[in-house]
């Protein structure tokens, strides 16, 4: 609502502005009074002071270069100048005919000439105060709107300052990010160069794993030599104690036979021959269970 009405303010203003000018073009030869001179210089004064003053106030702020210019090439700051240039020759009009006003009142004021003079006076200087009066509500017009132009410049000013507060602290979010951001790249880096040799390992790891399996493998194929070799071994023994329980046979039978043989036998010559085939049988049987005890 305050800006619509500001702006509605400031296009009257500019229609106003327009009129004006547009009557001081059509009038081209006009007279001034002393005394509304004086007012209309101190209004000028006035107004080419608040224009100063704003144009100070925007220097003064320590905006950039760049942004400086954009205001002062703004269409306000534009609208401002050509008010000024309007106003120096209302200015220098003015002091013309304040001479020329001067001049008229010491001749009126010397001379002794006819009514018909004074006459013409009277009406030159009530036309004059006319046209003064005209010029001062139409220069009125005019600071008003240079008023309202400065405070639009004031508002334009008060939100830049404010979007350079905006942009400062923008400016310090980005550099955090910007920190957080330098951070996350060396986290991101030191974590590559682990996962790097986190890969050298496992590549490493997965060559030993593979030359454990071979090793394995060969073990088992191993294992079932062994395996076989030990069946073999078992079969082996089986025959070997097969063959033991044959010769444990042959010998009990052998002892038997024996036994008979000395009970038959009554001559010392026989029992000798005997017992002697007996101690060769004896040594036999040793014999082959020191064998198979090897075998074992």
């Amino acid at each position: 609502m305050v800006d619509n009405e500001k702006r509605e303010n400031l296009a009257n203003a500019r229609r106003q502005l327009k009129k004006f000018r547009d009557q001081h073009q059509s009038n081209s030869s006009e007279t001034s009074v002393a005394e509304d001179v004086d007012s209309i210089h101190g209004t000028s004064i006035n107004s080419s002071l608040n224009y100063n003053t704003v144009q100070s106030m925007v220097t003064g702020s320590g905006m950039p270069d760049g942004i400086h210019q954009n205001i002062l090439k703004s269409p306000i700051a534009v609208s401002e100048e050509q008010n000024r240039q309007y106003v120096r020759p209302i200015e220098n009009q003015s002091q013309q005919r304040s001479s020329r006003l001067e001049g008229q009142r010491s001749s009126t004021g010397t001379s002794t000439t006819s009514g018909r003079s004074n006459l013409s006076s009277v009406d030159s200087e009530e036309k004059l105060r006319r046209d003064v009066n005209q010029l001062q509500e139409q220069l009125e017009i005019h600071v008003q709107t240079i008023g309202m132009l400065v405070a639009e410049k004031s508002d334009v000013s008060a939100k830049l300052g404010q979007s350079f507060k905006q942009l400062e602290r923008k400016q310090g979010e980005m550099d955090e990010l910007h920190g957080r951001l330098k951070a996350s790249r060396e986290r991101v880096q030191e974590l590559e160069k682990q996962i790097s040799n986190s890969t050298s390992n496992l590549q490493k790891r997965e060559l030993a794993a593979k030359e454990f399996d071979k090793e394995n493998d060969r073990l088992k194929i191993e294992n079932i030599r062994q395996s076989q070799s030990i069946e073999d071994l078992k079969q082996s023994i089986n025959e070997l104690n097969e063959k033991l329980h044959n010769r444990q046979t042959l010998v009990d039978q052998l002892t038997i036979q024996l036994e008979e043989s000395k009970q038959q036998c009554q001559k010392p010559n026989e029992t000798s021959v005997i017992e002697k085939q007996l101690n060769e049988l004896k040594q036999t049987i040793e014999f082959k269970d020191s064998q198979i005890e090897e075998v074992e």
